[in-house]
C-alpha cells in the first residue's frame, strides 16, 4: 500500500468508524503499520471488524487480513501442469498458486456440467406423489477430475483411481490432460 492508498484506508475506516478520532496525521501512521499490505485486503479486513465493534485499529486490521487470507487456502486445491516436468517445477508452480490463493485470486474453476436438481420443487412435493418426469436420473454436475477416465496414454487410470506416473507410482495429483478431458465431456463417468 502507497501513501495515498493509506489516506483512502484512513477515510473509509473513518466512514466506518465517525465517533473515531482522525488527524492529518492519521494517514501517514496508518501507512507505517500497513505499508505492506493490499488495500483491498485492508479494506475488507476493516468492515469485517466494524461489523463487530465501533473502533478499529491497524493491529486488528492486520490480524484480521491474516485470517482472511488463510481462510482463502481452506479450499485450495494444487493443479499440477504437465506430468514430464521436474521437482522443482511442480514446486514452483504450487508456490505460484498458493500466491494467487492468498491474494484474491481463484484457481481455475471446473466448469458446470449438467443442470442443478429442482431441489425447492422436490422440497414442495415432499408426502406427495413424484411426477414421472422426475423420476427421470437427473445430470449433475462434474466435481472433480477424478470422474473421468485419465487419456495419458502412460497412465490410462480409471474413473475414481488416481493418476499414476509412468514408472507406476501414485500421484497425488492428476495429468493435465485428465482436466481437458473433464471440460471437454469426454470419458465423463
Amino acid at each position: 500500500m502507497n501513501e495515498l492508498e493509506a489516506v483512502a484506508l484512513a477515510r473509509y475506516v473513518r466512514a466506518l468508524c465517525p465517533q473515531q478520532k482522525f488527524d492529518e496525521y492519521t494517514p501517514d501512521a496508518w501507512h507505517d503499520v500497513l505499508g505492506d499490505y493490499d488495500l483491498q485486503d485492508c479494506k475488507q479486513a476493516a468492515a469485517d471488524i466494524a461489523r463487530r465493534q465501533p473502533w478499529i485499529a491497524p493491529a486488528e486490521i492486520i490480524d484480521e487480513v491474516k485470517r482472511n487470507r488463510n481462510g482463502r487456502l481452506e479450499r485450495f486445491q494444487y493443479e499440477p501442469g504437465h506430468p514430464d516436468e521436474t521437482s522443482l517445477q511442480s514446486t514452483l508452480r504450487r508456490r505460484a498458486q498458493i500466491a494467487d490463493v492468498i491474494n484474491g485470486l481463484r484457481p481455475p474453476e471446473i466448469p458446470w456440467i449438467g443442470v442443478p436438481r429442482p431441489t425447492l420443487e422436490l422440497a414442495a412435493g415432499v408426502g406427495r406423489e413424484i411426477p414421472e418426469e422426475w423420476e427421470k436420473p437427473v445430470t449433475t454436475r462434474v466435481r472433480s477430475a477424478l470422474d473421468v477416465r485419465c487419456p495419458n496414454p502412460a497412465c490410462q487410470a480409471d474413473v475414481h483411481k488416481p493418476c499414476t506416473t509412468p514408472s507406476g507410482r501414485r500421484m497425488t495429483g492428476y495429468h493435465g490432460t485428465r482436466m481437458d478431458a473433464l471440460k471437454t465431456g469426454r470419458g465423463v463417468a
